[in-house]
Parts: C-alpha cells; sequence; structure tokens
C-alpha cells in the first residue's frame, strides 16, 4: 500500500474549510446524525455523495470525515502521540470512574496497556478459557430448552447476557450468571450501562453535569454498586494471590504488578474492570447477533459450521480445538464485515498537523475532531469489492480476503489496536460452533425486518429466530 505520512506543523495544504460536505441546519450536521440512531449509514452515504475525506460540521465544531485508506491507517498507526481518542468520550467514561487502558493517553496508556497486554496474552487465556467453556454451556442450555417451542428468541438479549457473564466473570472471578437470572439484580442493571453511555456521548451537550433525570440517578447507583463489587473481588484477589497461584482472571492479574511499577490501586482497578466491560460485552455481543442472523438466513453454512464442530469438539475442548475452527472463525469475520460494530473511530491531533491525503495535504488543528470510518471500503466499494453485499464466509479461507488499500480494521490498527480481540474471537467462534452443533436456527420474520442502529456501538433490532434440536427441525 502507498504510505502517505502524516507531516507534523506544516503550513502547506488546504484546510478543513476547503472540502466539500453537506450543508448544516444550526446545529450542523448532529440532528441528521443522530436522527434514528444510524450515524454511521449517513457518514457512509455522504463518503459516497462527497467523496473519501469531506467535512461536516458538529455543533459549531469543524470536524473530517475521512475513508480513505491511507489516511485512516496513518491515522490510527500514529496513535497516541500525534492523535488520541475523542475528549467527549473520554470526560464520559473518566467522569464515572472508568480512567483506565480504553482512556488513557500518553505515557500514562503505554503503563496500562502493558498491563491489559499481560493479562489478554495467550497464556493467561489458557487460565481463563474454563469460564469461557462453562458459560457457553449455559447459554447452550439455555437455547436447548427453548428448542423445538416455536417461541421467538431474542438473540441480542441472550448475546448480551453471555458476553456481560463472560466479561464480568473474567475481569472479577464473578460469576453474574445473567442467563439463569432474574429480577433486578446487578446483573439487570450492568446492561443499561451502554445505552447510557451511548446517550452521553451522542448528547448534544452535558445536560446531566446540571440536571439528573432519572435515568442518570440508575446509571450512577449502579456504577456505584459496581464498584463496590470491584473493590470486594479485588481484596480476595489479593488473598488467593498471595499463594503464588497462577491468575484465574482479569483482576488477579492486575494484583501481579509488572516488573518496575507499582501495584495497581483501588480506582485504577476500578476503572480498567469499567472499561474492559465497555469495550468488551457490547461489541462481541453485537457480533454474536449478527453472526447468528446470517447463519439463520444461509442454512448451508450453518450446516457447514455444525458439521465443523462435531468434528472439532469431539474430544477435549480447548483454545487449540477452537483454533481448528476455522469455518466457524470466518462466519465471525463475514459478520464483522458486513456489520462492523464499530464501523468509525473519533480521534483528534494532539497538535496542529497536516494530513497527505489522495486529494492534497489537508491542514488539522489541534483538537479537530476526525471520524475514520474503519470498514467503508469492505462494506461499499463495489470496484474493488464486487461481492461486498453478499455474505460469504468463504473469503476468509483465502489468504488475502480484504485488499490491502481497502480499510478494514474492526479491532483498531497500530499501538492501540485491542488487547481483547483474541478473548472476543474466542468466545465468538466457540459459542457459535456449539450452537450449530445443536441446534437449527431459523429466521423469525413474525417481529419484522432487522433494522441496524447505532447507540455505543452498531447492534441489530427486531431479531429474532426460532430454534429446533439439529436432525429433529
Amino acid at each position: 500500500m502507498e504510505r502517505r505520512p502524516v507531516v507534523l506543523d506544516d503550513t502547506a495544504g488546504r484546510t478543513v474549510a476547503d472540502l466539500g460536505g453537506p450543508r448544516g441546519v444550526p446545529l450542523g450536521n448532529l440532528p441528521s446524525l443522530v436522527r434514528g440512531q444510524v450515524m454511521h449509514q449517513v457518514l457512509e452515504k455522504w463518503c459516497d455523495r462527497f467523496g473519501p475525506t469531506y467535512r461536516v460540521r458538529l455543533g459549531r465544531t469543524p470536524a473530517v470525515v475521512t475513508a480513505d485508506p491511507v489516511v485512516v491507517h496513518s491515522v490510527l498507526r500514529q496513535r497516541p502521540d500525534v492523535f488520541r481518542r475523542s475528549s467527549v468520550m473520554t470526560e464520559v467514561i473518566e467522569e464515572l470512574g472508568g480512567k483506565g487502558v480504553f482512556t488513557a493517553e500518553g505515557a500514562e496508556w503505554r503503563r496500562l496497556r502493558k498491563i491489559a497486554a499481560q493479562s489478554t496474552s495467550a497464556s493467561y487465556l489458557r487460565q481463563y478459557f474454563t469460564t469461557i467453556t462453562e458459560v457457553t454451556a449455559r447459554m447452550r442450555d439455555s437455547w436447548v430448552a427453548a428448542a423445538g417451542t416455536g417461541a421467538p428468541v431474542d438473540v441480542l438479549t441472550d448475546m448480551r447476557r453471555y458476553t456481560l457473564d463472560v466479561t464480568t466473570w473474567l475481569a472479577t472471578g464473578h460469576d453474574l450468571n445473567s442467563l439463569e437470572s432474574t429480577g433486578d439484580g446487578l446483573h439487570s442493571r450492568l446492561s443499561l450501562l451502554f445505552p447510557a453511555f451511548a446517550r452521553r456521548i451522542n448528547a448534544p451537550f452535558p445536560y446531566w453535569r446540571h440536571v439528573k433525570l432519572p435515568r442518570d440517578r440508575r446509571l450512577d447507583s449502579t456504577v456505584r454498586e459496581l464498584e463496590v463489587l470491584v473493590r470486594d473481588r479485588f481484596a480476595v484477589a489479593r488473598d488467593r494471590m498471595a499463594d503464588g497461584v497462577e491468575p484465574a482472571n482479569f483482576l488477579e492479574a492486575l494484583v501481579r504488578p509488572l516488573p518496575d511499577e507499582p501495584p495497581a490501586g483501588d480506582a485504577e482497578v476500578f476503572g480498567n474492570v469499567l472499561t474492559m466491560l465497555l469495550a468488551g460485552e457490547d461489541t462481541t455481543s453485537s457480533t454474536l447477533a449478527w453472526a447468528v442472523h446470517h447463519l439463520a438466513e444461509h442454512p448451508e453454512a450453518q450446516r457447514r459450521v455444525a458439521a465443523e464442530a462435531e468434528a472439532v469438539l469431539d474430544g477435549p475442548v480447548d483454545p487449540a480445538a477452537v483454533g481448528r475452527l476455522t469455518y466457524a472463525r470466518a462466519v465471525v469475520d463475514e459478520a464483522m464485515r458486513l456489520n462492523p460494530v464499530t464501523p468509525f473511530l473519533i480521534v483528534q491531533p494532539n497538535h496542529d498537523v497536516t494530513v497527505d491525503t489522495g486529494g492534497g495535504s489537508l491542514r488539522l488543528a489541534e483538537g479537530t475532531p476526525v471520524l475514520t470510518l474503519l470498514t467503508y471500503g469492505s462494506r461499499r466499494d463495489r470496484a474493488r469489492f464486487p461481492d461486498h453485499d453478499v455474505f460469504r464466509p468463504e473469503r476468509w479461507l483465502d489468504e488475502s480476503p480484504v485488499p490491502p488499500e481497502l480499510p478494514y480494521a474492526p479491532f483498531g490498527e497500530g499501538p492501540r489496536f485491542c488487547p481483547g480481540r483474541n478473548l472476543a474471537l474466542i468466545e465468538a467462534t466457540l459459542l457459535l460452533a456449539t450452537l450449530c452443533r445443536d441446534l437449527t436456527i431459523s429466521p423469525h420474520t413474525a417481529t419484522g425486518p432487522v433494522r441496524e442502529r447505532m447507540g455505543f456501538t452498531a447492534f441489530p433490532t427486531g431479531l429474532a429466530v426460532t430454534l429446533d434440536r439439529r436432525g429433529q427441525g
């Protein structure tokens, strides 16, 4: 791929005002972007109209949107030194105590990244794997119980419960068991975190800093309850790790400091657990929901996943076995391509920079929001991806399914590449294989068409299926 680096402090080139883009009302383009929770789709349609790099106004703030693959790759690789995460998202998360690797920048991020990378490394994943298999079996049993009844299953709700159970157990050592729990427990309130964060991040102004609505008070209460749980579990982790055992969850990994690093304090621990929940629950659950949707619509692909699972999962299941579920993994990759849960990232330059785009150099003032469209090309570029709208997992069994010049980065790229990638892929691949091995999944269309919406991540609405035991449907 051609390299066009970011140039620092150059005075040549165009400014944001020179770019084309949609006209805006007094609030800029925000009304068009937030209406209907389809912000990512609006950005991509404008890209079709105005080209790969264009300008928008977020209220009074000028911003840049780019799907230029070279610019996207370059910007992501220049984090955190040249570009940082959107200050709006950082402020919303950190004011609730979520100051961790997800929001940190600079030297603080480098230190926390080492801890996060250690606790999600392949060696630790082997320690965590029993948790994943236990929750997967619980999810399988829940769906088997619903098989043959004809009752619609709310796919996204169940996938959120599954990933919430896995992530909470791996993060804290606490089995939330939301799959089998009822009532207004912590499990039900934690599910409110993600839409609440999304509302605040997309709000025109931070009203909650001036007046608290009932939903804001519920959010504050849930975060405080989670904080108590994490503090108690961290004390348990300290006691267990004093015996010299291997860490079995994220908290226990935090107890064991890296060389030349001080032990993590309570506030730092809570911040990292909260951001782990934010980064790991909503994203994986939406990917799984989309994958189930596509498998329900494509019975032959579903049968292929089932046949592979019968062969691979016949013996002991370990991370190596999951690695042999190549077709199930291809289904996950194809779901992420067609329905990326993080279709764009918003970053800002730390200082004035000049970016070399396909249309010439572009000057960006410090703090200018830059919306990088991560998967525009793989979803919409008909010239370089002629079957872009076709669900075809087989493409991922080829050596290079996505042309390198296309922007496709579902887990980010560069130094801030998502450290939880391997964990998410193991969760998703194993669950899909397990469900397809034992069940036939069919679409349930009575709830209406399945639509894509954008909150904290992109997610499906109206997605329900019916289930039968495989071989009995």
